[in-house]
C-alpha cells in the first residue's frame, strides 16, 4: 500500500492509465474506455506528459481499484465493465465510472460494490 502511495504521489506513469484503458478496451466498452480516459485527463495533457499530476494519479488509481473490486464480485471482465459503465440506481443513475471521477463518488461506488461482495442488496 505504501509503495502505491509513493507512486501516486510521484506521479502515476501514463502507462498505468494505458493498461487500465486497454483492459477495458478488450471488452465491448472500448469506445467508453476512450471517453473515460478523456474525462480522467485532458487529451492535451495526456499527449504532453509521461507522468501525471497528483489529481490525475489519484483518479487513475481509484478507477483501477474500483474496477478490480467489481471484477472480484463478478469474476468476469465483461460483466465488471458492464457494471462500471452503466447507470446504477444507488448512484443516482450515474455509471460507477462516472460517479468515481470524484473521491466522494468513488466512496459511493465502493459501498455499492462492497454490498455485492457480501451478498447484500444493492
Amino acid at each position: 500500500m505504501r509503495e502505491l502511495d509513493d507512486i501516486v504521489r510521484e506521479g502515476m506513469p501514463k502507462t498505468a492509465l494505458d493498461a487500465f484503458i486497454d483492459a477495458l478496451g478488450a471488452s465491448k466498452y472500448g469506445e467508453f474506455a476512450i471517453q473515460l480516459r478523456n474525462k480522467i485527463v485532458p487529451r492535451a495533457t495526456y499527449t504532453r506528459v509521461d507522468r501525471f499530476n497528483l489529481q490525475v494519479s489519484e483518479t487513475t488509481e481509484r478507477m483501477a481499484r474500483l474496477y478490480a473490486m467489481a471484477l472480484s464480485v463478478f469474476d468476469d471482465p465483461e460483466a465488471a465493465a458492464r457494471f462500471m459503465a452503466n447507470p446504477h440506481p444507488e448512484l443516482g443513475d450515474r455509471a460507477p465510472f462516472e460517479a468515481a471521477l470524484t473521491e466522494i463518488g468513488g466512496r459511493e461506488v465502493e459501498e455499492v460494490i462492497e454490498r455485492g461482495l457480501h451478498g447484500l442488496p444493492a
